[in-house]
């Protein structure tokens, strides 16, 4: 997210970002990092010492547009917040997932109806075909420029409703932008748990399936889905480390938890309807998963403050 100097018609930038795919030399193999160290460290350093908000911008040390991170006690609470409060509920909803599965998925997943059923067997083909995609680096282009469109309407939808204007939303092979006269952090995080795609496709073929019935909707539906969650979780993975200023400015930890806070989240809803997930089952293995994991702490640090004291 990029912000512009402070005036009363300025817009925000959301979703800058670049990717080299009109060079084939450099799209061929796309490194994890395409930041150097150095580089990364110049545009650390600027992000820090920058003045606040409104008073100095920042040209960032790859050349973007100036990049105004949060500054002040509102940085200083959000990584705060992220290390007291986001962190340990991630890591408890986690554990308490997996607690789960181990106690009553399990059952099931040994059954071999389930395995077989159409919501878990059409998922699982629509994840291998988009696995395939993947491995091939078949139409590779077409898959960067699909995520590029959905990523910037998600900006854009997600400004909509919450009543700001789109003034300009641009997107090309290199990458997008989206400008807006609202700034939040909804807007900046949202295509990184909102699988947009995948909603896109439900929607439309439960709309189709609703006026014209046709036998092979469950099977094309819950493809789809695999397909597009697949599509998805992969592209996220992929894009987050390469410097988002989505991410930088609403600062990297705490929009890192928060994204896969919503994406657990958006995971539990979709394995409540493949009948997986029993809520109240869950809510138990959540309030067990808290009380090992305080407990865990509490023994750590017991440990530490004996370990010193016996120094």
């Amino acid at each position: 997210m990029l912000h512009r100097p402070h005036n009363p018609s300025a817009s925000v930038e959301h979703g800058d970002w670049r990717l080299p795919l009109d060079k084939p030399e450099e799209a061929e193999h796309l490194p994890p990092h395409p930041i150097g160290v150095w580089r990364r460290l110049k545009l650390r350093v600027a992000y820090w010492q920058a003045a606040p908000l409104a008073q100095q911008q920042v040209e960032s040390a790859t050349g973007d547009p100036p990049v105004v991170p949060i500054h002040g006690w509102s940085r200083a609470l959000r990584l705060i917040f992220a290390w007291v409060a986001l962190l340990p509920l991630s890591v408890i909803m986690v554990y308490a997932l997996l607690l789960h599965l181990y106690h009553h998925a399990g059952e099931m997943v040994g059954q071999r109806n389930f395995w077989l059923s159409v919501p878990v067997w059409y998922s699982l083909l629509g994840v291998g075909a988009f696995v395939s995609l993947v491995i091939s680096r078949v139409a590779l282009p077409v898959m960067v420029y699909v995520y590029v469109v959905g990523h910037e309407l998600t900006h854009a939808i997600a400004a909509k409703l919450c009543l700001g204007k789109v003034q300009t939303l641009r997107v090309d092979l290199n990458g997008g932008y989206v400008e807006t006269d609202t700034d939040n952090l909804f807007i900046a995080l949202s295509p990184y748990f909102v699988p947009l795609w995948m909603c896109v496709w439900l929607l439309v073929l439960w709309c189709i399936n609703l006026v014209y019935p046709f036998p092979e909707w469950a099977a094309w539906f819950y493809a789809g889905f695999g397909f597009w969650w697949s599509f998805h979780l992969y592209w996220t993975v992929w894009v987050i480390p390469r410097e988002q200023p989505d991410m930088l400015e609403n600062g990297l930890l705490f929009s890192l938890l928060l994204v896969l806070i919503m994406n657990i989240g958006i995971l539990l809803a979709v394995l409540y309807a493949f009948g997986v997930l029993s809520p109240s089952g869950y809510g138990q293995d959540f309030v067990t998963a808290a009380h090992d994991t305080w407990q865990h702490l509490y023994d750590i640090c017991s440990q530490i403050v004996r370990t010193v004291q016996s120094y």
